[in-house]
């Protein structure tokens, strides 16, 4: 059963507002035809995707490695 993790939900929620601001400011470069808008937001997007596959494969190896070799230190004990 998975356990709640909050940091795992506040990234999550981090890289989607990543990517909405970027679906934004794209949106906005091109309805005011300003490439200063524009750029910023074509970079967001990958960024925000990349920030969300991260944060994907660290909480599924989180959920795969056996409990007895999981890092004590950072609290991840079960």
């Amino acid at each position: 059963m998975p356990k709640f993790r909050p940091f795992s939900i506040v990234g999550r929620l981090f890289a989607s507002a990543v990517v909405v601001a970027g679906f934004y400011l794209l949106w906005l470069g091109f309805m005011e035809s300003n490439a200063l808008k524009a750029v910023p937001g074509a970079l967001l997007i990958p960024s925000g995707l990349y920030l969300m596959v991260s944060q994907r494969r660290a909480e599924a190896r989180r959920d795969s490695e056996p409990l007895g070799e999981r890092d004590t230190a950072t609290g991840d004990d079960e």
